[in-house]
């Protein structure tokens, strides 16, 4: 085993300190797209639900008006 200097293991831990960094920002920045998909998502599943909902109001006032539906 070799025996490094406090300088040497200082350097080593701010280097991996670092990547450690690195790689939670990145991590950061995947949690924010996935977020942000998921948001969109949710808006269209609303407005596609909302649509169907309004669809199927107008298909039956037309029924009830048409007289098919007494």
């Amino acid at each position: 085993m070799t025996v490094q200097s406090n300088e040497t293991q200082i350097a080593l831990l701010i280097l991996r300190q670092t990547a450690l960094e690195n790689d939670l920002e990145e991590a950061n920045d995947k949690i924010k797209a996935i977020q942000a998909e998921r948001d969109k998502a949710l808006k269209w599943g609303v407005m596609t639900l909302g649509a169907a909902v309004i669809s199927m109001v107008v298909w039956i006032a037309n029924k009830v008006i048409g007289g098919q539906i007494h």
